[in-house]
């Protein structure tokens, strides 16, 4: 018994001395991943680009101090313009070939090329970006890929969107998910599922442009057709209401705000596209997830200039039902934007990104010089990833993420200082406080927080004190008003006078 723990003991200590981790997502490294696989399969995916099947291969994972490896995967491309790039997207499969078998606890994992950003680290700034702002999280991570001992350079890893992924992140995962692409508008025709089935998509594989992809068998969109049917057919007066009984409207606006701040213009509200939608068991309604976030902070493919876009007309003039129905609405529209403002002043600040953008870049270098495959469509060369930072690239790249965050940032408050002042007096009750209205938090700046928080106080309309959480994050101050009823209340502390909070 001894031989076997002082055994365990040292395997456990050289895996932390030599750096190794559970999770195959370790941010605080560019790790790889070494494929084997036969040369006559990797052909045929090269001949076959728009092929789903998995080839069956080998997979070391590790860097320097250490390997770990894992044979009969699945492995094929994917993506859909990535599929015609020169510079290919992968997918590994760790299930494909023995049922239900997990790597590291996932069963999939995404490698995304990146061709088309000089950078190579807005998808990922995209989902740290979503990560912390609260939304369901999902992980990734920077590798290196080799294939037949071949570099073909430096890749994103992105967790699958699927069961294990669900669960993680919900308490449950046996609702539908719904894998929604172009042209994926939400328009109503009708109460008959098949006539959603029949709208094919616009990718490169094909199939529905609203997939089911789990519960496939029962192939049921009833929950599906109803909620597209409460969004268009409802009133603009009864669309809070009713809405918020099939769809999670929060999460929503959230989401659609986290664009905006972003450049996120490959979407729903744009592009009708790169979305999802989970019936959530647990409460009965649909939770809306952003993916496929490489063409954001300052992309553009379709000549629009998305840093200075007006942020109230963001959307297609087309039909975005979830976008004009819900803006229609004064509460809803007034909620939007002040998720805006926080989005803007708190997640995407110039001040608080650009210190993590300076470390990505400092962690990917040496990997990106040394792939060639990056120069192969767009001949981008080091000098192009350094200036894809600070200045413009190319036509598709005219902004550097640096330039692009600051011109969004000031546009964006710029815009909705004129916006909420035209919409609503409460948004501009307080300018230190924001949102406001709220939901779930409300946030203030503050040059002494530590000191400052011990004088704060909530009472509602009442006068009665009502207890709050009250957390400091730097120069701010977060207040926790989920478990508050809606109604008005009024906050001591912060000036001479109360200030009045409506939370919704």
């Amino acid at each position: 018994m001894r031989t076997c723990f002082i055994f365990l003991f040292l395997v456990t200590y050289f895996q932390i001395s030599f750096g190794q981790v559970d999770s195959l997502f370790d941010n605080s490294r560019v790790n790889t991943i070494k494929i084997q696989i036969h040369p006559d399969s990797l052909a045929w995916l090269y001949s076959n680009l728009t092929s789903t099947q998995y080839l069956k291969a080998k997979m070391v994972f590790g860097n320097e101090d250490w390997t770990d490896s894992i044979s009969d995967i699945g492995f094929r491309l994917r993506g859909n313009t990535s599929r015609f790039a020169a510079k290919k997207s992968f997918k590994i499969s760790f299930n494909e070939f023995v049922s239900g078998r997990r790597y590291r606890k996932v069963k999939k994992l995404n490698l995304n090329g990146q061709h088309n950003d000089p950078t190579m680290i807005r998808e990922k700034l995209f989902y740290e970006v979503w990560n912390k702002a609260g939304m369901k999280n999902r992980r990734t991570a920077f590798f290196k890929l080799y294939i037949n001992g071949q570099y073909y350079g430096l890749y994103t890893g992105l967790e699958e969107f699927d069961k294990d992924w669900l669960k993680r992140v919900f308490p449950e995962n046996n609702g539908n998910l719904y894998k929604c692409t172009y042209p994926a508008d939400l328009a109503y025709l009708g109460q008959n599922q098949q006539l959603y089935k029949n709208i094919f998509s616009g990718s490169a594989t094909g199939g529905r442009a609203y997939s089911l992809e789990t519960n496939e068998t029962s192939d049921d969109y009833t929950f599906f057709v109803k909620l597209i049917t409460r969004i268009n057919t409802t009133s603009t007066a009864q669309i809070p209401v009713v809405a918020d009984s099939i769809l999670n409207i929060n999460g929503f606006l959230k989401a659609y705000a986290l664009d905006i701040a972003t450049g996120n213009w490959d979407n729903y509200g744009y592009n009708k596209n790169n979305y999802f939608l989970y019936h959530n068991l647990q409460t009965g309604r649909f939770e809306f997830i952003s993916y496929d976030t490489d063409n954001t902070f300052g992309i553009d493919w379709v000549n629009k200039d998305w840093a200075t876009r007006n942020c109230s007309t963001w959307e297609s003039s087309e039909p975005r039902p979830l976008v004009k129905k819900l803006l229609a609405s004064p509460l809803l529209r007034n909620r939007f934007y002040a998720y805006l403002d926080t989005m803007t002043r708190y997640f995407t600040n110039p001040d608080s990104l650009n210190p993590r953008i300076d470390y990505l870049k400092s962690l990917i270098t040496p990997a990106a010089a040394a792939d060639t495959y990056r120069s192969l469509d767009y001949g981008y060369t080091m000098a192009s990833f350094n200036l894809g930072f600070t200045g413009t690239v190319d036509t598709h790249s005219p902004y550097g993420i640096k330039p692009f965050l600051s011109t969004r940032y000031q546009n964006t408050l710029s815009q909705l200082a004129v916006l909420t002042f035209i919409q609503t007096e409460d948004l501009t009750i307080q300018p230190r406080l924001w949102p406001n209205p709220c939901h779930d938090y409300i946030t203030t700046s503050s040059k002494n927080p530590e000191k400052e928080i011990q004088g704060i106080k909530l009472k509602d309309i009442s006068g009665k004190e009502v207890w709050i959480e009250k957390e400091i994050d730097l120069y701010q101050i977060k207040l926790n008003v989920k478990g508050l009823k809606p109604g008005v209340y009024f906050l001591y502390g912060l000036s001479l006078k109360p200030v009045q909070i409506i939370k919704q």
